[in-house]
């Protein structure tokens, strides 16, 4: 790749979370000629799902976690994206008045805790702790099976945030876990809209929803498709770049062919729960300031048991909604393209048809376990909702940075591995460091990958049309799965 000058045209495929960062990260390092392209309208929907966004980074709240098991170096990436999440805190009820109108609320990071749950003590969970300790930041971990761990908790000001589960334990003895009050709730729309506000003001341009913001080829500067020189969107305009950015999530196979097999699109499956308006006493009980995060059975080596994978959220102000999510199946949906490849495809509400409900197999799942953690929200009456979410994969749950083999003017920023919102303030800055021709551990665990490095296929990317999680081999709830 030639040498970028400051005022290089840059294309940004995808608003979400990488392209969000990526124009922030360019436009804070003096490059002026930024222009971010996304199919969907961002001005309207907010950034939630409940206005139609269907992309992971188009979502209600997100958990900021820091605890990564060995791996020190996201640890101490999760650690610079705090002071900065915490930055924009402090700064967002700063915006003006015709800014602030756009967004729900003035609070982007709700340091609530997050409980972690379980009927054992994995083997990732202990990594994390000796991690922790190193840092000195297990005094900010309280077990609950330790007494003097749940006094430290009462007088932190956290006994209300542990106590779901020493009341638990009367019903599962040998409940094991602890509460980290390091953790917290980010709300996901607020923090993608200010991200957004402060690329426009440093001059960053966004041509969102429609065809003019819809990526429909490339543009090739030779006839052997070796050298990219911008994008065609739908409207059938032009858009001459010296770097094309491809920053779209799941979608990013699908636009760039070389992924297959180190990057794939797999489902999030989101229920919502509507606590009724005239229960002020749950939302007083499950809201952030009384109840933390929940986590039953997560981590790698825990969510595909029986139960495994389930999250739920403290309730969402003002909108009044606990969000779970269950990451214990990753659902594909794969094509076989004009070339001969199988890439899997998100479906989303916004597809046609539209395509919303999760799979009977999840959602049996998520009524029983609310049936027992949650007992007193079933009893008000509550239906379920769900939403799809799709998430990207990699080959071994690494983000992807880097300039695609073989072609020229070509960039991909991908594969948050369900791992990726909490770092939004930092990841641009690897873009940045690529194409200024710095290394550093982050380029050095993000660059291109050979899927034949990786005997050990964590995610499943190798399963293709044989895989057993496509949706199409599923049996999907409906209406009347949704209530008790």
């Amino acid at each position: 790749m030639s040498h970028l000058e400051k005022d290089s045209k840059i294309i940004l495929v995808g608003a979400g979370v990488f392209g969000l960062s990526n124009a922030l990260h360019l436009a804070q390092n003096g490059y002026t000629n930024i222009t971010v392209f996304d199919r969907l309208d961002f001005n309207s929907n907010h950034y939630t799902f409940l206005e139609g966004a269907d992309t992971a980074s188009g979502d209600l709240n997100k958990i900021f976690r820091s605890r990564y098991e060995d791996k020190k170096h996201y640890q101490d990436l999760a650690f610079k994206a705090f002071d900065i999440w915490q930055k924009w805190n402090r700064e967002l009820p700063l915006v003006p008045q015709n800014e602030a109108e756009k967004y729900t609320g003035l609070k982007i990071f709700d340091h609530c805790g997050m409980l972690l749950l379980d009927d054992v003590i994995s083997e990732g969970r202990k990594k994390s702790g000796e991690s922790f300790a190193k840092e000195g930041l297990d005094v900010l971990i309280y077990d609950i099976n330790k007494e003097v761990d749940i006094k430290r908790a009462n007088f932190s000001g956290f006994g209300n945030k542990i106590k779901f589960a020493t009341d638990l334990k009367e019903k599962i003895p040998d409940l094991k876990g602890s509460l980290d009050v390091t953790s917290g709730m980010l709300y996901a729309s607020r923090g993608c809209q200010y991200a957004k506000y402060q690329a426009e003001k440093l001059g960053v341009k966004f041509i969102l929803g429609g065809e003019k913001g819809t990526f429909k080829d490339y543009i090739y500067k030779d006839e052997t498709q070796k050298e990219v020189g911008g994008i065609i969107t739908q409207d059938g305009q032009n858009h001459i770049a010296d770097l094309v950015v491809i920053n779209s999530g799941p979608w990013s196979t699908s636009l760039v062919p070389e992924l297959d097999g180190i990057n794939e699109a797999t489902s999030g499956n989101v229920v919502i729960i509507k606590i009724p308006k005239d229960r002020k006493d749950l939302l007083e009980k499950y809201s952030s300031k009384n109840h933390p995060i929940i986590g039953w059975k997560v981590g790698h080596d825990r969510e595909k048991s029986y139960q495994g994978g389930i999250m739920i959220f403290p309730v969402t102000e003002p909108e009044g909604i606990m969000k779970m999510f269950v990451r214990q199946t990753k659902y594909t949906n794969p094509i076989v393209t004009e070339n001969g490849q199988v890439i899997s495809i998100p479906k989303t509400s916004n597809s046609d048809p539209p395509f919303q409900y999760l799979t009977r197999h999840i959602i049996d799942q998520v009524k029983s376990w609310l049936q027992d953690f949650f007992p007193d929200l079933v009893q008000a009456g509550i239906e379920l909702e769900t939403k799809i979410i799709w998430y990207t994969d990699t080959i071994n749950n690494d983000y992807i940075y880097d300039f695609v083999p073989g072609k020229n003017g070509l960039f991909v920023a991908c594969g948050g591995s369900g791992h990726a919102f909490k770092m939004l303030p930092v990841l641009g800055q690897f873009l940045v460091d690529k194409i200024e021709g710095r290394s550093n551990i982050y380029t050095e665990t993000f660059k291109w990958k050979d899927p034949q490095d990786f005997p050990k296929d964590v995610n499943g990317l190798k399963e293709k049309l044989k895989s057993e999680r496509q949706y199409d081999k599923q049996v999907l709830s409906g209406p009347e799965d949704m209530k008790f």
